[in-house]
């Protein structure tokens, strides 16, 4: 385990060495929320300057949040951009224009150079057994908030993520780790858009998101050595608002009330939360092309370089659980691998962009 101590020093490290830009996507509650606090607070104390841009669709809750950052970080630019249902991806893709456009009126204004440095997905739902809800644009409403949307957006800000001379870091924060020995045929490769009602399912949806993600970013990371580092990343137990959301069932609700008062002992608490995630924009989770053959252990104050889902050091699309250590793969992926599984969900990932972008309805 990462020591917080040490996740601190080397937040404080980061903030004192790089102006940072960083994009925030489904932040105006939860981990979100409680990663752009402690960015604020990161800055507001240590930091060299501060570009934020917090994508939302509650606006007065963003908003309230932005301004208490601003009390904590005055020198911090914090900027809020409205987002529609970002399960359509052409909704992503008026965010990501919104982005770039400001982001370049400001970096001119400044004399910049437009970038992002870090960026932060949370956008999401937990599907407790509804079933599979379709999007006019033909994905499941849960899979695309969790997956498409995600990569979409990495895809669409990859001109301002390959400017940034950090290099870049994307996290994603979902589950990597919930493919479980013994669910190994899980993901069924003649159907990742899981439409057969059988291989609909919380879980299984979760194994093909995180089969999906993984390959998704070993793909990216190998396109953009040395540009853009890519972490799946598991924060652990944490309690949100989201836990008390009306649309999951009732039963789950009430067991996170009489629940509350145990569950402190095994929950992640959100300003330790916050601050993990800043981690993720470490160096301990390079891009592809920094590599270091330094072991993974703590020394005194330096961290090692992690290991890639692909079993390379610094190898730059990570899966990474909260205290900061890598989640392994699974021995399937192996199998998975040689039956070019990697190949068919990139390929699948990519075809649904093209399709959507073209007006029609996503099919496959």
């Amino acid at each position: 385990m990462i020591s917080l101590d040490l996740v601190r020093a080397t937040n404080t490290r980061l903030v004192k060495a790089h102006p940072l830009v960083a994009v925030f996507v489904g932040a105006a509650s939860g981990i979100g929320e409680f990663s752009v606090r402690a960015l604020a607070a990161a800055h507001g104390t240590h930091g060299k300057g501060l570009r934020l841009y917090l994508v939302a669709r509650n606006e007065a809750a963003a908003k309230k949040i932005l301004v208490e950052c601003l009390e904590v970080c005055p020198s911090g630019q914090f900027i809020f951009v409205k987002a529609d249902d970002l399960s359509l991806l052409k909704n992503v893709d008026d965010v990501s224009a919104k982005i770039i456009s400001l982001e370049e009126q400001e970096a001119k204004a400044k004399g910049e150079t437009a970038r992002i440095d870090f960026l932060v997905m949370c956008q999401g739902i937990v599907n407790f057994g509804y079933g599979r809800q379709e999007t006019t644009e033909g994905l499941d409403i849960t899979t695309s908030l969790l997956y498409y949307s995600r990569m979409r957006l990495i895809l669409q800000l990859l001109p301002l993520l390959l400017t940034s001379s950090l290099p870049a870091r994307v996290v994603s924060v979902f589950g990597p780790g919930t493919e479980k020995k013994g669910r190994e045929n899980k993901i069924w490769p003649d159907d990742l858009s899981l439409r057969d009602p059988s291989h609909y399912g919380f879980i299984n949806m979760g194994d093909q998101i995180a089969y999906m993600k993984t390959f998704f970013f070993e793909y990216v990371a190998k396109k953009y050595p040395g540009k853009i580092s890519l972490i799946h990343y598991f924060p652990g137990l944490v309690i949100t608002d989201a836990f008390h959301n009306k649309k999951n069932p009732r039963w789950f609700r009430w067991s996170v009330t009489l629940l509350r008062p145990v569950l402190g002992f095994v929950t992640v608490a959100r300003e330790e939360t916050g601050e993990r995630v800043l981690f993720l924009a470490s160096e301990r989770f390079p891009a592809r092309a920094l590599k270091d053959e330094s072991k993974l252990e703590e020394k005194g104050n330096h961290i090692g370089i992690a290991m890639s889902s692909d079993d390379v050091v610094g190898g730059g699309a990570y899966r990474v659980i909260w205290t900061g250590e890598r989640i392994p793969t699974v021995p399937a992926y192996e199998k998975h691998r040689k039956d070019g599984l990697p190949e068919i969900c990139v390929n699948h990932t990519l075809k649904a962009f093209e399709e959507i972008e073209a007006g029609r309805v996503f099919k496959d």
